[in-house]
């Protein structure tokens, strides 16, 4: 298996953003705008039976390829999970949730650690041959980029941004009119071992991916703005709802009139 990534590490490649992906939703409806596709979102429970086109399943996957990582290092690796005997493997190592035998597709997010290593400098070096860096820099960012890795905890670097492909997957599911169900309920172990995982490697998360067999649950609500976010620091909460009713209290008249400062607790 070494002999073989080293044989694949000589020939791989950074590619080019992808060029061609389906335009409109599986039945042919314009696509959803993000603006819907945040706010129409929600894990699915059951599934249909019905095939994801291959064209679509590619195209999720392109996109998740394309997520953010530290250094561009795209940690994020993929088994596509689609036979149903492997489904049913799947279930078994998944608290037998009936939706993993249910969709049609589950995909099986990890990271292997360490294997960033192997890679990194190659990344950098291409990365500068298509313009973005010098080749001059590419030992030192090498070694910026080590240093700074190697002083975080590995499982916690490399969940941070192979979630951040996952969450693109879904999202790029539901512009395309496909449900979705993100999974942590798992033995990571029992993954491993059943599709043949390295011991190093990180399972990360599941994702169904399919055409929900009932109507998706009502929106549950959310926290606001005025709870969840600061403006500056902790316990000076965001302003935009206050401003929304009128112009905000200045600094100076807040100081003048301490009474009238609104103050910040927790519900």
């Amino acid at each position: 298996m070494r002999s073989s990534f080293r044989t694949r590490l000589k020939t791989i490649q950074l590619q080019d953003k992808p060029a061609r992906f389906p335009t409109a939703q599986v039945n042919g409806a314009p696509l959803k705008p993000i603006t819907e596709v945040l706010l129409d979102r929600r894990a699915t429970r059951r599934f249909k039976p019905d095939p994801v086109p291959e064209d679509y399943l590619e195209a999720i996957l392109q996109f998740a390829a394309q997520a953010p990582s530290g250094f561009n290092l795209q940690p994020w690796r993929f088994i596509v999970v689609r036979e149903p005997q492997n489904r049913k493997r799947l279930q078994q190592a998944a608290m037998n949730q009936a939706k993993v035998a249910e969709a049609p597709v589950v995909i099986i997010a990890f990271s292997i650690n360490d294997e960033w290593r192997k890679f990194i400098k190659k990344i950098f070096k291409e990365a500068a041959l298509r313009g973005a860096g010098r080749l001059e820099d590419v030992e030192e960012m090498t070694a910026t980029a080590t240093d700074f890795l190697d002083k975080l905890p590995a499982d916690v670097w490399l969940n941070r941004h192979t979630m951040i492909a996952v969450t693109t997957m879904m999202l790029v599911a539901e512009t395309y009119g496909l449900d979705t169900a993100p999974m942590e309920g798992f033995d990571p172990e029992a993954v491993k071992k059943e599709f043949g995982l390295p011991l190093e490697a990180e399972v990360i998360a599941l994702l169904a991916i399919g055409f929900a067999d009932r109507p998706d649950k009502s929106y549950p609500g959310r926290f606001s703005l005025d709870f969840i976010a600061c403006a500056e620091r902790y316990n000076r909460p965001w302003p935009g709802e206050r401003n929304a009713r009128g112009p905000a209290t200045s600094v100076r008249e807040n100081r003048k009139k301490p009474q009238q400062t609104k103050k910040w607790r927790h519900t």
